[in-house]
């Protein structure tokens, strides 16, 4: 029954309300005469549908351990066992090859050909965070042949190849951007209304994490991320930060929220909070508990939560219906976790002079702001934060594990973002948190990429991989 529900939900909500908001041209990958404003809207649009709904939030949530499904109190057991559906892998290919990358790519070569650079770089910097995004799930991609109309069966590049690809045009896009030139996308934005300012921090910071993603990998990465750290104008303050807008009107709502409303009477009955992130939390009297999370069905007077894959009850607790309320925006880039990231490049010395007390203010402002974020009173972000304990007072290795905890932690409610960490945060076997196979899921390790939806590629294109890797096995960044 829930599984319907989330397949319902991909393609009411993915699809159908991205044309009632821009009024757009139903299939606009085949359109000739869709605007670049309207596709680069639209690509947004199904994008953010994707990234809040069942097709991506929940399964990856779920399978990735930031989120709990309670087992048959609750969800059902299905993808936090790694039973990914078929539908979430080709609705989700499908938004990162064609509903959303392939309009961008669309909007790019009509704002070229009207002489419009600038909606060229908006659109371009959004489709080089669809590339990082795409192969965060699959690794090695068409990419350097796909949307191409003379190749029916594009190769597959490496995961290295694009990512260094998606770097390449942000640093592009950056540099094509032209403030006196008026003409930019503005309606149809968004994000930042057409504030050109805004565009290039935010180009800068995903460049920076794209960096941070690869650096384990790539040592020589540690070069760039200092000339970054030094430069600066990345994303300073939450006024800067990347999210979409969710809006309390008919067919604009929080796709998660519009699956509580539809199926549920208006509030979360069945995802529930993960013990490996409630565990971090509650020794620490964490003001965002609250925010998170609220008691279970019976009413109990205490937090709880249940591990993964693992059976919940009525005193479990649940994801707050805070979070998941009609004008919840998905977060794609925030300023606390720009924080995070530089307060772990000073405390490795990524590039830079090793200096834990820089780490440490940037990490006590990362844990503050995060807080914030959710909308904890400033007296408790402040407190909370200065009540952690000194960097300064802990080994290096140390330092970066308490660092990549308030990441994690902070990352609960944004699942392909938690999902990234995890697999970036330590070696296997020394990732943060330390997670278990769970119960009832196939043998083999734990899940660090998506399987290649079969209808969508592996039947069809001629040079998808004979033998594709299993889901345990581990993409190039992720050591």
């Amino acid at each position: 029954m829930k599984k319907t529900l989330i397949i319902i939900l991909a393609i009411s909500l993915g699809l159908s309300s991205c044309e009632k908001w821009l009024d757009i041209n139903t299939s606009p990958n085949t359109s000739t005469d869709g605007s670049p404003d309207n596709l680069f809207g639209y690509a947004a649009i199904a994008w953010a549908g994707n990234r809040s709904g069942g097709d991506s939030y929940l399964p990856i949530g779920f399978s990735a351990q930031n989120l709990a499904t309670g087992g048959n109190y609750g969800w059902g057991y299905s993808e936090d066992r790694y039973d990914i559906s078929p539908f979430s892998l080709g609705n989700t290919w499908k938004v990162y090859y064609s509903t959303s990358a392939n309009n961008l790519r669309l909007a790019m070569l009509q704002a070229e050909e009207a002489g419009d650079i600038n909606k060229v770089a908006q659109s371009q910097i959004l489709a080089a965070l669809l590339a990082y995004e795409g192969t965060m799930f699959w690794g090695d991609m068409p990419f350097s042949e796909a949307w191409n109309d003379e190749i029916t069966d594009p190769k597959f590049d490496s995961q290295e190849s694009i990512l260094n690809e998606a770097i390449s045009m942000l640093e592009e896009a950056i540099d094509m951007i032209d403030f006196d030139d008026p003409v930019r996308i503005i309606e149809s934005d968004l994000f930042y209304n057409g504030d050109l300012e805004q565009w290039i921090k935010v180009a800068k910071s995903i460049k920076f994490r794209i960096l941070m993603v690869m650096v384990d990998k790539d040592p020589s990465k540690a070069t760039e991320i200092a000339n970054m750290l030094n430069e600066g104008n990345m994303i300073s303050s939450p006024e800067d930060n990347f999210a979409f807008p969710w809006l309390d009107e008919p067919n604009k709502e929080n796709p998660k929220y519009k699956l509580f409303d539809r199926y549920a009477g208006g509030s979360n009955v069945w995802i529930f909070a993960n013990k490996n992130v409630f565990d971090f939390m509650e020794p620490l009297n964490d003001p965002r508990i609250p925010r998170y999370f609220k008691l279970g069905l019976d009413d109990p007077t205490e937090y709880s939560a249940v591990q993964t894959a693992s059976e919940a009850d009525g005193t479990t607790s649940l994801i707050s219906d805070y979070l998941y309320r009609a004008t919840a925006p998905d977060l794609i880039f925030s300023y606390q976790e720009q924080l995070f990231f530089e307060a772990e490049a000073y405390a490795r010395g990524l590039g830079v002079a090793q200096d834990l007390s820089k780490a440490n203010d940037l990490y006590k402002e990362a844990v503050e702001e995060a807080a914030l974020y959710y909308e904890v009173e400033e007296s408790a972000a402040s407190n909370f934060a200065n009540s952690l304990q000194d960097l300064t007072e802990l080994s290096q290795s140390e330092a970066v594990r308490q660092i990549h905890i308030q990441q994690w932690v902070d990352l609960m409610d944004r699942s392909l973002e938690a999902w990234v960490q995890w697999r970036r945060s330590g070696p296997e076997g020394q990732e943060v948190p330390d997670l278990s196979l769970p119960n009832g899921a196939p043998a083999g390790g734990l899940i660090r990429r998506w399987d290649y939806p079969p209808e969508e590629e592996l039947t069809l294109n001629t040079n998808a991989p004979a033998n594709p890797p299993l889901l345990y096995e581990n993409l190039w960044f992720d050591l």
